[in-house]
């Protein structure tokens, strides 16, 4: 008996002693350019924004950056220059076209970034409406977007929704690898908080904007998506989604088709 307490007691000892405080290094990357640029097939200002990345552990909005040469070019030979309406945003106002390739330059804090986006074809938005899903014998009114897919060309989505005017949150992209000359009907499911929600409520006004991107922009939404994950083993380990432009700028700029449609829940 003293025999098993001592051998007890030494390997207790031995467990104790093994004990080490591991430190993480949190220590904040250096700030990046964000750049975030549309350039969408209706005549209106289109944007280009920029800003500055943030420590992870700071709350603060990014920063705008002020000052910078923004121009953009086409493949037919047009040139536009994008001017500062406010602190971070340059506008200029015009109207894409399907088909045309979009090139952006930048100067900014002494750097220069690059990056092109070409506009794919206008896919038709046909209608928006609301489906019934039944989840254990519960039901659930979700958004939904119907097309018909293009059977003859390689196409990408990428939706937005709004629920009484407030932007949902949730990444919604798709492509037609699966569904190619399908028609589609895309649900777009929504929650008004990170816990349980029971969707969508009749008399809810309901937005849906579909846009048609290239295929790096689809790229980029689609690893943003694969990042925001909720609950436990959801989404993958935090990192920046590919970005297409030049010398490690994050952000994207893309030349899409846009629609938008509204309708109320019933």
């Amino acid at each position: 008996m003293k025999r098993l307490i001592i051998y007890l007691a030494i390997l207790s000892f031995c467990f104790t002693a093994c004990k080490k405080i591991i430190e993480i290094d949190t220590n904040n990357a250096e700030p990046q350019i964000v750049i975030e640029g549309k350039i969408t097939d209706q005549f209106t200002d289109q944007q280009i924004i920029i800003s500055k990345s943030v420590g992870y552990d700071e709350k603060t909005s990014y920063p705008k950056i002020t000052g910078a040469t923004v121009k953009v070019s086409d493949s037919r030979g047009n040139n536009y220059v994008f001017t500062e309406k406010e602190p971070g945003i340059y506008t200029s106002r015009m109207r894409g076209i399907s088909g045309v390739t979009y090139s952006l330059n930048v100067s900014a804090e002494g750097k220069t970034f690059s990056a092109s986006s070409k506009m794919p074809n206008l896919v038709k938005l046909d209608s928006i409406g609301v489906v019934i899903n039944s989840f254990f014998g519960k039901e659930r009114k979700t958004a939904a977007a119907y097309l018909v897919d293009p059977a003859n060309e390689t196409n990408f989505y990428h939706f937005n929704l709004y629920v009484n005017n407030l932007f949902s949150r949730r990444i919604y992209v798709n492509n037609d690898r699966l569904t190619n000359g399908n028609r589609l009907r895309i649900q777009l499911f929504y929650e008004s908080d990170d816990e349980d929600d029971d969707g969508l409520k009749t008399g809810d006004k309901i937005s849906i904007e579909m846009e048609g991107i290239d295929s790096n922009i689809f790229d980029y939404w689609y690893a943003l998506s694969q990042h925001s994950g909720r609950g436990p083993n959801q989404g993958t380990t935090p990192a920046n989604p590919p970005s297409n432009i030049s010398n490690n700028a994050l952000g994207y700029f893309s030349a899409h088709t846009l629609q938008r449609k509204s309708a109320t829940v019933k």
